[in-house]
């Protein structure tokens, strides 16, 4: 995290973190949470998308799809890409009788810049 809060990202409007729980950090008594969020942040990342926990390699390249089409082929703001790449995969799971339980789909997180 040091090494990306010491970076200029002030021009990058999304950070996307598909790894499993990459927007988990450590609590430092007195200081909070530290982790890639807030280096992120302090790097000037204007949003940043992360899981909060493992999710499986398939539930998570259909979310980060979904997003990727709502954000850069139908231009959605931020809510509304994260919005619809939800639904996408709910849809997707149910069309496929797979599980449907948040766990497959519900660990990503948008933070920051909701534009």
């Amino acid at each position: 995290p040091e090494e990306i809060a010491s970076l200029d990202l002030s021009a990058a409007d999304w950070i996307v973190l598909s790894a499993c729980s990459s927007g988990l950090g450590t609590i430092q008594s007195g200081e909070g949470v530290f982790g890639l969020r807030r280096a992120f942040a302090i790097a000037g990342a204007h949003s940043l998308i992360m899981s909060l926990w493992p999710v499986e390699d398939l539930a998570t390249r259909q979310w980060i799809t979904a997003l990727y089409r709502a954000r850069f082929v139908r231009h959605e703001r931020t809510s509304e890409a994260w919005r619809d790449a939800c639904r996408a995969v709910l849809s997707m799971r149910r069309s496929q009788r797979l599980s449907t339980h948040p766990s497959t789909w519900g660990a990503f997180v948008a933070v920051g810049d909701w534009r």
